[in-house]
């Protein structure tokens, strides 16, 4: 495994750990300041040069494949994660914005991460059961991030929390 790693694998590797890392202390600790600014934009670094060597990987099809597609959505997520942060001035609804696109690149860079796992340490006798476990791992990682992310959604500013006194006994909006 490791005597076929190339430069640019080794770098995506690398990088791809140190965004797993990263990407789950931002998720324990309190958002804003410095401090979540500064772990955020390490995370931001590492995800685009890990996205962008991800490029450079054929290792598996020896052509271009549906894992560097993965790579590019990626790097889609990161780039509309940072854009209404960077905006000036923000769009009201940022910090939903921003939560819902880095949510959707770690969760990216978790199934990624599960497959490579799990498909190393398989004992996969064809390609097509490669590709198998990495589709469904790849769903079960995805549909975990999706149940996650809506449970953990920030409440958007744009659309205010219905009263206590607006909520009739059936428990609709009146």
């Amino acid at each position: 495994m490791i005597q076929h790693l190339t430069l640019p694998g080794g770098i995506h590797a690398v990088l791809a750990m140190l965004g797993i890392v990263v990407g789950s202390i931002q998720l324990l600790r309190p958002k804003g300041g410095s401090m979540h600014r500064a772990l955020g934009y390490a995370f931001v670094y590492a995800m685009l040069v890990a996205d962008g060597t991800a490029m450079l990987v054929f290792q598996f099809t020896g052509r271009f494949n549906i894992l560097h597609v993965g790579a590019m959505v990626n790097l889609l997520c990161i780039v509309l994660a940072v854009v209404p942060v960077l905006r000036s001035p923000r769009p009201s609804n940022w910090k939903l914005q921003h939560y819902t696109w880095i949510s959707w690149a770690y969760v990216g860079l978790l199934a990624a991460a599960a497959t490579e796992l799990v498909v190393r340490t398989s004992p996969l006798a064809t390609r097509q059961q490669a590709w198998l476990v990495t589709a469904a791992t790849s769903v079960v990682v995805t549909a975990i991030g999706y149940v996650l992310i809506n449970r953990y959604r920030p409440v958007s500013r744009s659309q205010p929390a219905p009263s206590d006194a607006a909520i009739q006994q059936g428990g609709a909006p009146s």
